[in-house]
């Protein structure tokens, strides 16, 4: 990682590919989205009630760090924003997906991430799935320990807490784990990994985190609202493929060969794979044009909604 001496300010966001560290480590950064009126305490509610209810993921704040069976359900609340509103008083934190959904979201993430992509075309190719995702819990709440399989951004926009980052103790440990995800643990855990480094995020403060890399949270003493942007790159989305493939086989009793042990089995893989994937999207393509024709069938007057 680039030497800073101490009390020295990290790199800007569009400075994030330069640093040495980048992508392989952690990286410490600067950003301004604790200024965007769309990130407001009030907005992120307002938000969590026009996204689909499924877009919303709540728990409990006081989590314990290991909570390995899996994350907490989907589209729990009704008034998902009134919880938000109260978060002083309620004892919760919130994750809202595919936040990009909404328009303004999206407007913000592109923004961004169109700051770091040519500068790791060369290295990376082109970003693939960009995901925008908001987060807001109450004082002192927990985010248990967990990795995810994509880059990650996290930025702090309001309030403080403490990033932990680890690594796995062991590659076994490390193959056992991602094994886990696929089969359903959404990244979650079963043992507490080495500590590496902490990060205190203020607002203006964000730390990119590499794929497959495990961490973990704890919020300070006041409301915390957070956005984390993800991407895939080729080289992601290749390793992504081989491990969908490998946790079908396993559902089938099989035992299949680990990522990297054959190039050539690895590519048969990521046809596989590719293929169920085409395969998937014509058949919504063409269910999507019968229900049209369908409709269009019953003529001009027909109501859709039975009224």
């Amino acid at each position: 990682m680039v030497a800073r001496a101490v009390g020295q300010i990290p790199p800007t966001f569009a400075q994030i590919p330069f640093d040495d560290a980048f992508p392989e480590r952690p990286v410490e950064f600067i950003h301004d989205l604790q200024l965007d009126d769309r990130l407001t305490l009030g907005a992120i509610a307002d938000l969590a009630d026009r996204l689909p209810r499924r877009s919303v993921v709540s728990d409990i704040a006081a989590q314990s760090l290991l909570a390995p069976q899996g994350g907490p359900p989907r589209g729990a609340l009704d008034r998902p924003g009134d919880v938000i509103r109260n978060l002083s008083t309620a004892q919760a934190w919130l994750t809202l997906l595919n936040a990009e959904e909404d328009p303004d979201i999206a407007e913000l993430m592109n923004t961004m991430l169109d700051q770091l992509e040519p500068a790791i075309l060369a290295t990376q190719g082109k970003m693939r799935k960009r995901v925008a995702f908001a987060i807001v819990s109450s004082p002192n709440s927990v985010t248990p320990v967990h990795f995810d399989i994509e880059h990650s951004l996290l930025m702090q926009v309001r309030g403080s807490r403490t990033l932990s980052i680890g690594r796995f103790e062991s590659d076994a440990v490390r193959r056992h784990e991602f094994d886990r995800y696929w089969d359903g643990s959404h990244g979650r855990i079963e043992a507490m990994p080495q500590e590496g480094t902490t990060h205190a995020l203020t607002p203006g403060r964000g730390v990119y985190i590499p794929a497959g890399t495990p961490h973990w949270v704890h919020n300070g003493p006041d409301i915390s609202v957070s956005v984390t942007l993800t991407y895939f790159t080729a080289a992601t989305v290749r390793a992504n493929r081989i491990e969908d493939f490998n946790s079908r086989l396993r559902r089938m009793h099989l035992n299949p060969r680990e990522p990297g042990r054959s190039a050539t089995v690895d590519t048969v893989k990521i046809g596989a794979i590719g293929v169920l994937a085409a395969g998937r999207r014509l058949q919504a393509a063409t269910t999507n044009s019968i229900r049209r024709v369908s409709l269009h069938s019953k003529g001009p007057d027909h109501r859709v909604d039975g009224s």
